[in-house]
């Protein structure tokens, strides 16, 4: 069975004593690493997400906090290590996160981002789902932006002089429509133009007709300070 969950797995081994988790959401990863580390600080930029996260995930290692990841409040070296997963492209300016990641920890840092591939009919009509998706965040001021690239992730932190080992985990399994676009009713309702971005929707789905979505890849990124 395909390992689609490296960073956890990553954790696991390490063991770590001061993690920090960024972009952590509803904080259902959260729950899952606080088995395996000491303490964790977990941020997220929306208050209503955290207060979820005290209520739902609430553990004695945990401490939820609001925050820009883009801009931590927190010394050189206050974590050994940090971790995001799926949660670069949600900003625009990724580069910074990468950069306030290294500057907080001593030991280093845990990638794990979705990843596009146009190997088959399914990744394309799954890549055309998700452009179609972006344009109705954007237009509700969600932000959500093109998947990062391995070149661009491995690439930048070569420019930094900064050692990684890289790891691609590929999946073909489909999932339905029905999966993929959960969210859109919800997106769709925020917009000035529900009844228009519902129609996109139907129309896509028409076009799609019997063609199958499926999960994305995962590029997983270990760096060592």
């Amino acid at each position: 069975m395909t390992d689609l969950n490296p960073l956890l797995h990553r954790v696991e081994r390490l063991k770590p004593d001061n993690v920090l988790d960024i972009g952590c959401g509803c904080g259902s990863f959260t729950i899952e690493l606080a088995p395996h580390c000491k303490r964790i600080t977990a941020i997220d930029i929306s208050e209503p997400l955290l207060e979820r996260c005290r209520k739902e995930h609430d553990r004695p290692n945990i401490a939820y906090r609001c925050m820009d990841g883009r801009q931590l409040d927190f010394p050189d070296g206050h974590f050994d290590w940090a971790l995001c997963r799926e949660f670069l492209h949600h900003v625009y300016d990724w580069q910074v996160v990468v950069d306030e990641m290294l500057r907080v920890t001593t030991s280093g840092i845990l990638i794990e981002e979705p990843l596009d591939d146009p190997r088959s009919d399914a990744k394309r009509n799954t890549m055309q789902e998700q452009r179609l998706f972006l344009e109705l965040q954007a237009e509700v001021g969600y932000p959500h932006y093109a998947h990062v690239t391995p070149d661009q992730l491995t690439g930048y932190l070569r420019k930094q002089g900064i050692r990684f080992e890289s790891e691609i985990i590929r999946s073909d399994e489909a999932v339905t429509f029905e999966e993929y676009s959960e969210a859109w009713a919800f997106f769709a309702e925020k917009s000035a133009r529900e009844h228009y971005w519902l129609e996109r929707l139907a129309d896509f789905r028409r076009e799609l007709g019997d063609g199958q979505l499926c999960k994305n890849d995962i590029l997983f990124i270990a760096a060592c300070k």
